[in-house]
């Protein structure tokens, strides 16, 4: 009977142990599939992306990025689709007349996808493993700014200091600010959230009234239309 209870002992551990690995394995190669997407980060990385099905949508967000007090320049043509033709992504981009206005075409996009779909690549703690030492914004030009004793960076959504965006998918009419510098995200949220503008509404047709009287229509504007 000994022999056979402790048969029975062994059978179940074993049981448990195996589901435990498979629990494991999964939970590995979700991690994997979300770290290591490419088209997220324009090459490698943390790309927090969405790894399963997604859903076609139209959706605005208005943000800004500010290194050392300067407003970075979002309206050259590397970062515009509808330049000559060019599509940076089928999920998210940005295009004239609002360069500070991001649209997103599917569901599921992290701000870390659309940044890294303009060439850049977004390194922060809203990702699981990540921690405020190793925060990071890669510029196309490959220069690394990271956080340092000196320099930090502040994440600003909708008005609320939060620990990063590139892990957190672009809610619409959401507002962000990603800002590098001597601030704490209290002094960038002061100095800065007055970059940031409130135009995500006039595309997705909110606020027709504030669009001006002799602005050609846009190619991608509205609700419901314009998935690519």
């Amino acid at each position: 009977m000994t022999n056979e209870r402790s048969a029975r002992v062994w059978m179940a551990a074993a049981s448990v142990l195996g589901a435990a690995a498979v629990v494991l394995g999964g939970l590995l190669a979700w991690r994997w599939d979300r770290g290591t997407d490419s088209a997220a980060t324009g090459g490698g990385g943390p790309g927090w992306t969405a790894t399963g099905p997604r859903a076609p949508t139209h959706e605005h967000a208005d943000f800004a990025v500010v290194i050392r007090g300067e407003r970075f320049d979002f309206s050259r043509p590397r970062y515009l689709s509808d330049t000559e033709g060019q599509e940076l992504s089928e999920h998210v981009h940005i295009h004239a007349p609002r360069f500070t206005v991001v649209h997103v075409h599917a569901t599921l996009v992290t701000w870390g996808e659309f940044f890294g779909s303009l060439g850049f690549r977004l390194t922060d703690p809203s990702f699981p493993g990540v921690t405020e030492e190793r925060t990071c914004l890669e510029l196309p030009s490959g220069e690394k700014l990271c956080n340092t004793a000196a320099e930090r960076w502040s994440f600003i959504a909708n008005g609320v200091p939060v620990d990063g965006l590139a892990a957190v998918n672009i809610g619409d009419l959401d507002r962000v600010l990603l800002s590098y510098g001597p601030e704490t995200p209290g002094e960038a949220l002061a100095k800065y959230w007055g970059l940031v503008t409130d135009e995500a509404c006039i595309p997705s047709g909110l606020c027709a009234a504030r669009i001006p009287a002799n602005e050609p229509p846009e190619r991608c504007s509205g609700r419901g239309t314009c998935t690519r």
